[in-house]
């Protein structure tokens, strides 16, 4: 089993992974039937735990893991991250949930770590934790293979952006475990949510962006070159007029609404990421990013994607701006799964013989 959390927002979710034991006929990992129990356990039938049970499942042929001659399912549960403490204590309160023996699984990611010891005490699961990096790289190596068929073989050397808190360039190779973090930066889904929550009423990540588009306009926000030097002087000198000259320069002006002032950040916190992500392929010599971590997935809007599309719109149009069309923007399918999935590839071998 194994776990990862994104950790820039409150409202994204904790993924649970499994794979069944082949060898036998049981479905279920045993945190899995736990999880399953206390979601309907009815001396809690009026208390609504925030997240589906069984709302994501992810079916990969994990051939690059040497079980060629087996497809091997791998199952991922979610719900908040928000929602634990109480499903924790949950288990915790009742005898009948609590396993009989103490469950070894798979984590990775910041969150992991956090609630390590709660996870232990509370549900008795002991997570041993995959290196976040390791995890992340395999787990979308086996998601973006997955795409061969239909799209053709993945080329290597990869770049792969992963944009949570912050954001890290890796490199990755052909070869198991060659992956190399080659640059990052403090700007990422930290920054845009840290700003939203002090620069706006918004206490919701995803209303934000759904008002920034559907009513923000960036311009209110934004110092445009047209509003230097004026639209026909703009064209003069070969510049567009919409072009950003200084992001959130007219903030102080009072005139931008809420909404507006989300679509800026938007579009700062984009750019920024896709001027790294041009020049970082640039460097490497390829011509495609891949763009991954829970700024992009905005995973609290599953099964409805819709704020998750709003973001990788900003992020393609940011990189195609910086590339001039060139370098091309991509998105793992199962982007959301990428950190258990890793998990659960990092560690199969052991993660069977535990089951």
């Amino acid at each position: 089993m194994s776990t990862s959390t994104s950790t820039f927002s409150d409202d994204q979710p904790l993924i649970v992974g499994y794979v069944p034991d082949k060898s036998t006929e049981r479905k279920e990992h045993p945190l899995a039937a736990i999880i399953r129990n206390a979601s309907e356990s009815k001396a809690h039938e009026n208390e609504h735990l925030g997240a589906a049970w069984g709302a994501k499942k992810a079916i990969r042929k994990l051939e690059w893991f040497g079980d060629s001659e087996h497809e091997r399912v791998v199952y991922a549960l979610w719900f908040l991250t928000s929602d634990f403490i109480k499903f924790a204590q949950r288990v915790k309160d009742n005898r009948e949930l609590k396993p009989t023996h103490t469950i070894r699984a798979f984590a990775t990611g910041g969150g992991a770590l956090r609630l390590q010891t709660e996870i232990k005490e509370m549900l008795g699961v002991e997570l041993v934790i995959v290196e976040e990096l390791q995890a992340l790289t395999n787990g979308w190596r086996v998601d973006a293979e997955s795409l061969a068929d239909s799209e053709g073989p993945v080329a290597y050397p990869s770049l792969v952006c992963n944009v949570g808190t912050g954001v890290s360039l890796v490199s990755v190779g052909a070869a198991h475990g060659d992956y190399e973090r080659v640059s990052g930066s403090g700007l990422g889904g930290a920054t845009f949510w840290g700003l939203v929550q002090r620069l706006t009423q918004f206490t919701s990540f995803s209303e934000a962006v759904t008002a920034a588009e559907l009513s923000g306009d960036p311009g209110q926000a934004d110092t445009l070159v047209g509003d230097i030097y004026g639209v026909e002087t703009s064209k003069a000198i070969g510049m567009p007029a919409d072009l950003v000259a200084g992001f959130l320069g007219k903030l102080g002006e009072g005139k931008a609404t809420d909404a507006d002032v989300v679509a800026a950040l938007l579009r700062m916190v984009t750019n920024n990421l896709g001027q790294l992500a041009v020049f970082q392929a640039r460097l490497m010599g390829v011509n495609e990013v891949w763009f991954t971590g829970g700024f992009v997935q905005s995973a609290s809007e599953a099964p409805d994607d819709n704020v998750g599309r709003i973001v990788r719109q900003a992020i393609a149009r940011a990189v195609s701006f910086w590339s001039a069309g060139a370098i091309q923007t991509r998105f793992p399918p199962d982007a959301l799964l990428l950190g258990a999935l890793g998990a659960v590839a990092t560690s199969l071998d052991s993660f069977s013989q535990a089951m």
